[in-house]
């Protein structure tokens, strides 16, 4: 059995709002990958940072949060490197 390729990798993503010793982390170093033909679900309690994960990931966190991660790539492609309008498409 051949494995699939790997579509989605994101690595230690972390999501902050506000700033300096206020600053409230939504989520805190974060891994984990998605192969192609998979299904993956995130579960957590209420308020744990699936939406927040989910959201980075597609880059739509609005200012001012702050979204950082080691690798953050879909199809080989880093996705924080890329331009909004490529990355929207």
């Amino acid at each position: 059995m051949s494995e699939q390729p790997l579509l989605l990798d994101v690595r230690n993503l972390s999501v902050a709002f506000g700033a300096g010793a206020s600053a409230l982390r939504a989520v805190d170093d974060v891994s984990f990958h998605v192969n192609a033909g998979e299904v993956v679900g995130i579960v957590g309690e209420s308020g744990s940072g699936k939406s927040v994960t989910a959201l980075a990931a597609m880059g739509l966190v609005d200012a001012p949060g702050r979204v950082s991660a080691a690798r953050l790539a879909f199809d080989g492609r880093d996705l924080q490197a890329m331009p909004a309008a490529e990355r929207r498409s």
